[in-house]
């Protein structure tokens, strides 16, 4: 091919590249190998789908790069350090801990205070990092739980099911309420069951939640503008709020370097008793962890809001493309999401499906691949299963333009079971 395609990931990509050498200059010959393969790959391709492939690949070996160079690093020591050992991350920065599960990622936390938009007034905030999005689910719902010995009445406006799970956990310690009854309010801005999406207005719930002492939001769907400060603002009084994200997904340009759950917290003294809980329940991040999410990309509020906005408006565009396709019934929001829901007529028409799907993406030559999960680069779709319960399609279309982002669209149009 005459021209590079595909320019605009090219070039992110080759930044990405960049930003690694800055912070870790021993890496620039690896990176140079990296880069030449890149181009020569895409130089050659012979049409624009093969271009894609190279891109995937490219993907896949600069975060290998980064990681490996996360874990040579960090390997270096016990997880117990003897006094005296150099636990170091690849970038050169120095963390002191005696066990690793009393790690502080310290540095990272301070990033996020310019990572998300300032609270409104009135209002301080700090925040905590953990493993995953739903240990740092765990920790709110174990210290709110801690305080007191009555059960709290709790309101769950929303359905991620692995908080329905959690709960269950806790039985006793939490009663099911209604919004305006509720002690504790659990609101998912964004939230899917399989069937359907819904949202929650925050603003409504700032006005009907005047009981509840605390407010958890988890955005995860929402990614980095999720209109928290909407909330804040609508609440009568100062107040006891939680925002949670997952940071996997949408924060890390695609590359999942390592799971990581952040809890913001407004309006209370918390962030100190959330971090003693991460240590007694191991909730924190490893030292390979910490590493790997020192890239710069990560918590870059600029680079995170560019990328998770190609996301939104690809799969919002993915739900436009095949609304009037008789045969799917799609679920995607009034606002955003990073996928979209596929309900097929009956349960028989899901077997085989992935086989089908697949088979006609080879046919035309795109790149869309089985998986699950969302945010990545290129483009995803797999069957769901749940545990009692219809199963689901679920496509989740990543950054990348170009081709086979229009021939998916194409695709949906035309499908037939």
């Amino acid at each position: 091919m005459t021209e590079i395609p595909f320019e605009d990931e090219h070039k992110d990509l080759l930044a990405l590249a960049k930003m690694m050498e800055a912070a870790v200059p021993a890496l620039a010959a690896r990176l140079g190998t990296w880069k030449n393969h890149l181009e020569t790959g895409l130089g050659t391709a012979t049409s624009p789908f093969s271009a894609e492939s190279t891109l995937d690949e490219a993907v896949l070996a600069l975060r290998h790069v980064w990681l490996e160079a996360a874990a040579s690093s960090t390997s270096k020591s016990y997880r117990s350090p003897s006094e005296g050992e150099r636990t170091v991350t690849p970038i050169g920065r120095f963390h002191n801990f005696g066990y690793e599960r009393d790690l502080q990622p310290t540095a990272l936390e301070t990033r996020c205070a310019k990572f998300f938009v300032s609270p409104p007034p009135g209002y301080t905030q700090e925040h905590a990092l953990f493993s995953s999005g739903q240990a740092a689910m765990n920790a709110i719902l174990t210290l709110l739980s801690s305080r007191q010995t009555a059960p709290l009445r709790l309101c769950h406006e929303g359905c991620y099911f692995e908080t329905i799970e959690l709960l269950r956990l806790y039985a006793g310690r939490f009663e099911p309420a209604s919004l305006e009854r509720a002690d504790v309010v659990i609101a998912e801005p964004v939230w899917c069951d399989g069937k359907v999406f819904g949202t929650v207005s925050l603003k409504a719930i700032a006005e009907r939640a005047g009981h509840a002492a605390s407010i958890i939001v988890d955005s995860t769907l929402s990614g980095l503008d999720d209109g928290l400060n909407g909330l804040l603002a609508a609440l009568p009084g100062p107040k006891e709020v939680f925002r949670l994200h997952s940071g996997l997904k949408l924060f890390q340009a695609g590359l999942e370097l390592a799971d990581v759950g952040i809890v913001s917290i407004y309006g209370s003294a918390a962030a100190d008793e959330l971090r003693h809980i991460r240590t007694l329940q191991g909730s924190g991040l490893r030292f390979a962890d910490v590493a790997a999410l020192e890239l710069p990309a990560f918590l870059d509020p600029a680079a995170t809001r560019a990328y998770e906005n190609a996301i939104f408006q690809h799969n919002a565009a993915l739900a436009d493309a095949a609304r009037d396709n008789p045969v799917l019934r799609v679920a995607y929001p009034e606002g955003r999401a990073p996928f979209v829901i596929f309900n097929l007529p009956s349960a028989s028409f899901y077997d085989g499906l992935d086989e089908k799907i697949a088979e006609e993406a080879a046919r035309r030559s795109l790149v869309f691949t089985k998986g699950g999960s969302f945010g990545f680069r290129g483009h995803r779709f797999e069957t769901v299963r749940p545990e009692g319960k219809a199963p689901f399609l679920r496509v989740a279309l990543g950054r990348r333009s170009g081709p086979s982002f229009e021939g998916i669209l194409e695709l949906f149009r035309a499908f037939a079971c």
